[in-house]
């Protein structure tokens, strides 16, 4: 059976002191402490999340970069053969010009030249004949 006389009221008054200080010097600071690191946890994962967020943005922004580097490349490229084939075909334009000219005067030169030879035969077929003729028949003509 149950006494109650003026040791339970000492051993109440013991535990609600022990509970007190045990309270005051032992849970709240490690409540606090708890609190503490599940703060610097979360503000951690968040911070991490951010610069996963970052990181993401400056993949993304480099690949966007790179993407338009290449395209910048490409025209580039393309303008640059533009250029050399359209440099090309003006040079062999101008190579087929110049050999057409030089043709044409080598080929006015031998007329010319032909001419003159066609003449200067013309003027010594004459007397060749009469020498020709001059032989074969034994007299002059």
């Amino acid at each position: 059976m149950i006494n109650i006389n003026a040791t339970l009221l000492v051993q109440l008054v013991n535990f609600l002191l022990l509970m007190y200080l045990l309270n005051r010097l032992l849970f709240r600071p490690m409540l606090r402490v708890l609190e503490e690191r599940s703060d610097r946890t979360e503000g951690r994962r968040k911070q991490a999340a951010q610069l996963s967020s970052e990181s993401q943005a400056l993949w993304d922004d480099y690949q966007k970069r790179l993407q338009a580097a290449k395209a910048d490349a490409d025209r580039t490229r393309t303008q640059v053969i533009r250029q050399a084939e359209a440099q090309r075909d003006r040079l062999l334009e101008a190579a087929s010009g110049e050999a057409d000219k030089a043709v044409t005067q080598v080929r006015a030169r031998l007329r010319a030249e032909s001419e003159d030879a066609r003449k200067a035969l013309r003027a010594q077929v004459a007397p060749l004949a009469t020498a020709v003729a001059q032989r074969i028949l034994g007299r002059a003509v």
